[in-house]
């Protein structure tokens, strides 16, 4: 297989309004809303949010548990890591995220490379971070 990069990934979600609020509100992802109305039942009323040229679409299957929640020592996805344009941004993620109550241990530093980041879950727990390159 020959490719250029991702096109899209999907995330399930238990809540669709609640995780709006934290990848728009909180994250400050620009948010790209679905119609309720749209052909295709499982992405109407979705949402999706580009990284870079990547969009990242957030659905709920009619299947879904409320009470469900990710887990990434199960197969598939482990987590998503975005990068961070300077230090500084890394510290204002996590002032954000505590001011928020999201729990993260804020700005850390991978010991094996020396590379600073920040790790939080979302509010279906799937873990999220946000990463310096030390080149930066």
């Amino acid at each position: 297989m020959k490719t250029s990069g991702f096109d899209h990934i999907n995330l399930t979600v238990s809540n669709l309004a609640r995780s709006r609020r934290f990848y728009g509100d909180l994250l400050g992802f620009e948010l790209h809303i679905t119609p309720d109305d749209y052909p295709d039942s499982l992405a109407a009323g979705s949402f999706s949010f580009f990284v870079g040229s990547v969009e990242v679409a957030v659905i709920t299957h009619p299947t879904t548990s409320p009470e469900d929640r990710f887990d990434e020592t199960r197969i598939g996805l482990d987590h998503l890591s975005f990068k961070a344009p300077n230090e500084q941004a890394l510290y204002d993620l996590a002032g954000i995220l505590q001011e928020a109550g999201v729990e993260t241990n804020g700005v850390e530093e991978y010991t094996p490379n020396g590379k600073k980041y920040v790790a939080f879950r979302d509010p279906d727990n799937i873990q999220l971070e946000y990463w310096l390159d030390s080149r930066e």
